[in-house]
């Protein structure tokens, strides 16, 4: 027995220290972004902002065990600083292939209702766009695309639904413990409900964003080539802000290039037009509005290229 005891009781010594390690570890990281930001030009402007002194003291952050909403802070911040912060007279420069691999990692890290993970691949596509590899840029700008926003749209109407109970006086209720209770885990519910609602509006802006990257970037690879992705957006996406805003884009690109979509001279009208090279820019624009129209939208200042805010 005095020898479990004595198992038993270094055992505990052992879990407290672990305990102990892990929570010092906790502080240490957010001592380490606090540093940081004395040196990221996005908290200050002072003498002391530079950099690679802020890359360094955010790498130790991450080595020392953050939580996950501290090593998002600390991954964000990192590739912000490789993409975009810098100072030649320092010697600093961008790097931005260190840039892309970094939101590469929060995109494969978090999930796709986390906004910054669409923010992080809206960077990405930029910085593709910056080393010219439009067809990267393309590819990745779809990717912000293909996330659902249902599911997070119908928890949030799901915790909506529950207001109307706040409402209710407790003193109206048999056990006014209990009452307290659910009046505290309604509050709550709607709380986290606001949260979502905030965060399904970042996505969605990030979403239309990611379909002006498609047009933008594929239109240097082939003005083609941009009607094409387009087209393709706002027939996957039909009935949604997403291909309203690819509608809109796909009418504007070729009102700018007539030329391309008038019928060539030695080849007969088509019985059934379609969105092509052979059809005319105002045929085919005409077809698109019509096929689209059709469905239900979000209100149409949610889809002006100002965006929503975040």
């Amino acid at each position: 027995m005095k020898l479990f005891r004595a198992a038993f009781g270094i055992l505990a010594i052992i879990l407290a220290a672990a305990l102990t390690v892990k929570a010092e570890s906790a502080e240490t990281a957010a001592e380490l972004i606090e540093q940081a930001h004395k040196h990221d030009n996005m908290y200050t402007l002072g003498p002391e902002a530079g950099q690679q002194k802020a890359l360094s003291l955010y790498e130790s952050a991450l080595a020392s065990e953050p939580d996950d909403k501290q090593r998002l802070h600390i991954l964000y911040r990192m590739a912000q600083l490789c993409g975009s912060s810098y100072d030649l007279s320092k010697g600093e420069k961008p790097d931005f292939n260190r840039a892309i691999s970094i939101y590469k990692q929060i995109i494969d890290s978090y999930p796709p209702d986390e906004p910054l993970v669409s923010k992080a691949a809206s960077s990405l596509c930029d910085h593709y766009t910056t080393l010219r590899d439009f067809e990267s840029a393309v590819k990745w700008a779809k990717k912000v695309l293909e996330y659902d926003t249902t599911a997070i749209t119908e928890q949030i109407n799901q915790l909506e639904q529950q207001k109307q109970l706040l409402d209710i006086d407790p003193s109206e209720r048999h056990d006014r413990q209990e009452a307290d209770k659910e009046l505290l885990k309604l509050r709550e519910e709607f709380r986290q409900a606001r949260a979502l609602k905030k965060n399904l509006k970042a996505i969605k802006r990030y979403q239309l964003i990611a379909v002006d990257q498609v047009a933008y970037s594929a239109t240097l690879i082939d003005p083609l080539r941009a009607h094409g992705e387009l087209r393709a957006i706002a027939e996957k996406y039909m009935g949604t802000f997403i291909a309203e805003r690819a509608a809109k884009l796909l009418r504007e690109n070729m009102d700018k290039m007539p030329e391309l979509w008038a019928p060539p001279l030695d080849l007969p009208a088509s019985d059934n037009p379609s969105l092509r090279a052979s059809t005319s820019a105002p045929a085919a624009i005409t077809l698109t509005l019509e096929s689209i129209q059709n469905n239900s939208y979000i209100p149409t200042e949610l889809v002006d290229r100002s965006y929503p805010a975040e």
